[in-house]
């Protein structure tokens, strides 16, 4: 077992900080650093993933429900990587880390937007019908 320790980069207006790390493999402080960074932008990927795209919450018992469950979260994935691309292309300030869940607004109001437009409608057509059966028989 290896025991390093290392010191992170501070934030501003705060102080670096000291971390121990345990290993069973003996690598330098900085490899053992990089190694840390990736690691934690793949955990930061799975709670993305489980928080945003309810990976934590399938409950597909079969191979093939996994697999759809799969392609659907990764194509809505994809759908919000582009619309964060497009963010940038047109110059709009964006963070280097995207708000997952304002993507996934706009990118509903984009590609399905006029699904609840034409609900809207449909509704305000019985609302109306309602309106003048009403007027009629008070007349």
């Amino acid at each position: 077992m290896w025991l390093y320790w290392i010191w992170l980069p501070a934030k501003k207006g705060e102080k670096r900080e000291q971390r121990f790390i345990v290993s069973s493999r003996q690598r330098t402080p900085q490899t053992a650093r990089q190694t840390g960074r990736r690691r934690w932008k793949i955990e930061a990927l799975f709670k993305t993933l489980k928080s945003r795209f309810a990976f934590g919450k399938f409950g597909q018992k079969t191979k093939l429900g996994v697999l759809r469950y799969l392609c659907l979260s990764v194509a809505c994935f994809f759908l919000c990587h582009f619309e964060h691309l497009d963010q940038i292309a047109q110059g709009q300030e964006v963070s280097s880390w995207p708000d997952w869940a304002a993507l996934t607004g706009q990118v509903r109001m984009k590609c399905v937007g006029w699904v609840r437009l034409f609900e809207l409608e449909k509704e305000m057509e019985q609302i109306l019908a309602v309106w003048d059966g009403a007027r009629q028989h008070a007349a």
